[in-house]
């Protein structure tokens, strides 16, 4: 496919509220900076779009996008019942909508969403994508778009490009780029691209809805996120957990196998079949170290590791590594939070 415009698209994504996720104007942010490399190094203007697959809901503000560069919000004429849940639909929405503007590059967030609908897209639009971008930046010879990844377990970074195939696509992982100050003054367009209905036509069906509290503790966009993992051999072991995050603002994570053992929900699940998380500070109580957990918080800024086994792997990416069983150290960490906030809340 050829590229059409100089358009960097941004795969929108919503929170149960209906607003746009904060990764969106992370992203939007992000475009733009790519934007004005890429007309600095090849004379082309790049526009900064953001494409939203809509379900029944309708959103609201969409225009405040353009405080974070995007030029334009593009909604796809196609909302229907189902449609977010089913992620091949939204994929073939996007490869349609790719195949009929021909961007030269697709960006998402890695989030649950981002993770499912772009490998799909990419398949149908014979492309390549590269998952997890911690970095991403315009070749000033060639005006593509490089993206950076970590590989081989996180032991080294990779920068990949796509010279023969468009559109560029990639995945970022959450907070991996600062979110600038809204311009406020700047507003985008909102745009409806029609979409036929076999494209959009889901295959699954809503039979109920469960509202998503948003104030659970989920670790997705906190400062501070507060993990658990088989080491704390017991389901009760998420109170310790939960009070310690608590205290610190902060999110509660889990490994894979806790959540497995229904000790903690999916939207805690950190890891490469869960959520991509990058705090200022990561603690991880009582996990060995799997690549599949590293892989969704060793881009965090301090990691903070507790574990009885003097060898756990967590050890070797942590900033502080503390060797000793995480029910004598927790609580005496949570006692003296609590002294220095005054006393127990």
């Amino acid at each position: 496919m050829k590229i059409k415009s100089h358009d960097i698209w941004v795969l929108g994504e919503a929170k149960p509220s209906g607003e746009l996720a904060s990764t969106v104007f992370e992203l939007s942010a992000k475009a733009r900076e790519l934007a004005v490399q890429a007309e600095l190094y090849t004379g082309e203007a790049h526009s900064v779009k953001i494409l939203l697959i809509p379900d029944a809901a309708v959103f609201a503000g969409l225009e405040q996008a353009g405080h974070y560069g995007a030029d334009k919000v593009i909604v796809a004429g196609c909302a229907k019942s189902g449609l977010s849940a089913d992620r091949a639909a939204s994929a073939r929405v996007l490869a349609f909508l790719a195949e009929q503007n021909r961007p030269a590059v697709i960006l998402a967030s890695a989030t649950a969403f981002g993770r499912s609908v772009m490998p799909y897209a990419a398949a149908l639009l014979k492309t390549g994508l590269t998952a997890d971008c911690t970095e991403l930046s315009i070749d000033q010879k060639t005006g593509l778009l490089l993206q950076t990844r970590p590989a081989i377990g996180g032991n080294i970074m990779a920068t990949i490009n796509t010279p023969s195939h468009i559109p560029q696509m990639a995945t970022v992982r959450p907070r991996t780029f600062r979110t600038p100050a809204p311009e406020t003054g700047k507003r985008a367009q909102i745009e409806t691209a029609h979409v036929p209905e076999d494209v959009a036509k889901p295959a699954v069906t809503t039979v109920g809805f469960k509202k998503f509290d948003e104030n659970d503790g989920t670790p997705q966009e906190r400062d501070v996120v507060v993990s658990g993992g088989k080491g704390l051999r017991r389901a009760e072991g998420f109170e310790l957990i939960s009070k310690l995050a608590k205290l610190l603002g902060g999110g509660i994570g889990a490994s894979r196998p806790p959540v497995e053992m229904k000790w903690a929900g999916y939207p805690h699940q950190i890891g490469l079949s869960g959520q991509v998380v990058s705090p200022k500070v990561y603690i991880a109580a009582g996990i060995s170290g799997a690549v599949q957990h590293l892989a969704g918080m060793q881009t965090s800024g301090k990691i903070i590791a507790i574990n009885r086994d003097s060898e756990a792997q967590i050890f070797n990416v942590s900033d502080v590594a503390i060797c000793g069983d995480l029910y004598d150290i927790i609580p005496k960490l949570i006692e003296k939070i609590e002294q220095r906030k005054g006393g127990p809340k």
